[in-house]
């Protein structure tokens, strides 16, 4: 079945196999996304390389649990990795590599972000592996691309290859030094472009019959992604400076404070539309009559004393009262949100991106929906992210076609891993308040964390009146 034949009834990527070796966000949230869409996504994992989102545990989990079950406890997984398998294998071991070769050979797809220096040492090149599976669709997404380059066997997360990329210079204050941003961008737009990538190689295949090799290089996806500032530096113009909150061939455009404390508006005035707009509201009927602002080229001069004509209008009302006014006449506005009120935002709501899902480890997870929808092919949400090791057993028996015997061999030998204490459920601290902020089938709490720290404070002030109050010998 090509993409082109998919219905409702099945998703478009449901008879697509994807084996993932991902670490971090960029290759992981790539293969999220096609695992949403129906792909079968085996994600192969290490104990002794785990994936970084596995390194980092929930910040409740006491110091001493065992390993094995706080790497299921991050967060941050279920952003990466909902609707996948996982299986625990050593590849860089004989009986390893034999049994990855077997999956690879039943698979559609390969998608990694490994070095290319690993790449070598474990053998994972597109030359070592097309003729298991002259079909495959391999794609890697080292930090600088596998092509020949000065920068071609450096290792980097995503801040490093933001201000590589010149991104870090336009994040700031003008009259200040660039902060950066405090997440690693180039990994999420290169998520999107290799998923994005991947799919223009199995239409491709469809057609050919042919499978591929995508070299994905997160810095040229991080210097795509400013473009137009590149193309102007590169044509005479001055170095870009750190605009703040201000941008290129926009006036007014910026954050705004409101009448409560802390509290602020993002504005948008993006074209002449939008400026007329904002000048019929009322108490900034001057703004369209005075000659400093009469073109674009004046507004963009006289930047300071707009902004601070809009923030006078702006203090004088609470966020989302400004927001609905300037709305109505057309001008791009929104409360800029605290974690609490993106938790209850309606817009999200509306569109389900937050979802419980069924969890082997939790019950049911908080999870991510999915920012793209289609009409005809939805994405699906059926489960949150696995725990390590969770598929090991139904993958390598009903895929790779090794018996209980072998699987048990290889487990017992460290080749293979599998979910360790599976009948040991752990729930989230929130769920004893978050069914209070977002309606959705929460799994019942079984303890109340409040009632026990007041216990302690009662107890600690008990034996503060009577030192003796607990007896002793």
């Amino acid at each position: 079945m090509t993409l082109a034949d998919r219905t409702r009834e099945t998703a478009p990527l449901n008879d697509l196999r994807v084996l993932e070796i991902g670490y971090g966000v960029a290759a992981p949230v790539a293969c999220r996304t096609l695992a949403e869409f129906g792909a079968d996504v085996i994600r192969v994992e290490s104990a002794r390389r785990p994936d970084s989102l596995r390194t980092i545990g929930a910040g409740w989990v006491p110091l001493d649990t065992p390993w094995e079950i706080l790497r299921d406890t991050g967060m941050a997984l279920q952003f990466t990795c909902p609707e996948k398998r996982s299986i625990g294998l050593e590849i860089d071991r004989p009986e390893g590599r034999e049994v990855f070769c077997a999956l690879l050979a039943h698979s559609d797809v390969l998608v990694m972000n490994l070095g290319v220096e690993a790449i070598a040492r474990l053998q994972l090149s597109y030359e070592d592996l097309r003729d298991i599976n002259p079909g495959l669709i391999y794609m890697n997404m080292p930090a600088f691309g596998s092509a020949e380059g000065p920068y071609r066997t450096y290792r980097t997360w995503g801040g490093n290859l933001s201000a590589l990329a010149g991104l870090t210079q336009l994040v700031g204050w003008p009259d200040r030094d660039p902060v950066g941003m405090p997440m690693s961008f180039p990994d999420y737009p290169s998520a999107l472009w290799g998923a994005s990538a991947v799919i223009c190689a199995i239409l491709r295949r469809d057609v050919t019959g042919q499978g591929c090799e995508i070299d994905l290089s997160q810095f040229l996806v991080a210097i795509a992604c400013i473009g137009p500032t590149i193309a102007e530096t590169a044509l005479g113009g001055s170095a870009p400076d750190s605009p703040g909150n201000r941008h290129s061939g926009q006036a007014p455009h910026g954050v705004y404070p409101t009448r409560e404390p802390d509290r602020w508006i993002a504005v948008s005035v993006p074209d002449e539309a939008s400026w007329g707009g904002l000048c019929t509201l009322a108490g900034l009927e001057t703004l369209g009559s005075d000659p400093r602002f009469a073109t674009l080229a004046g507004r963009l001069n006289a930047q300071d004393e707009l902004d601070e004509m809009l923030a006078q209008w702006t203090r004088g009302r609470t966020a989302w009262e400004a927001a609905s006014e300037l709305q109505r006449v057309g001008v791009g506005a929104s409360p800029v949100q605290d974690n609490w009120e993106v938790l209850a935002d309606p817009q999200l709501a509306a569109r389900d991106f937050f979802r419980v899902l069924p969890s082997r480890r939790f019950t049911g997870e908080l999870s991510y929906g999915q920012a793209v929808v289609l009409s005809e092919t939805p994405a699906r949400h059926e489960r949150a992210a696995p725990a390590f090791g969770e598929h090991t057993y139904e993958v390598l028996h009903e895929v790779a076609g090794l018996n209980e015997g072998q699987i048990d061999a290889m487990v017992e030998s460290g080749t293979a891993h599998v979910m360790q204490h599976p009948d040991l459920h752990l729930e989230r601290p929130f769920l004893h308040w978050i069914p209070h902020v977002m309606r959705l089938p929460w799994p019942p709490a079984a303890l109340d964390p409040a009632a026990i720290l007041f216990e302690q404070l009662a107890a600690g002030e008990r034996e503060a009146q009577d030192p003796d109050a607990d007896g002793g010998g």
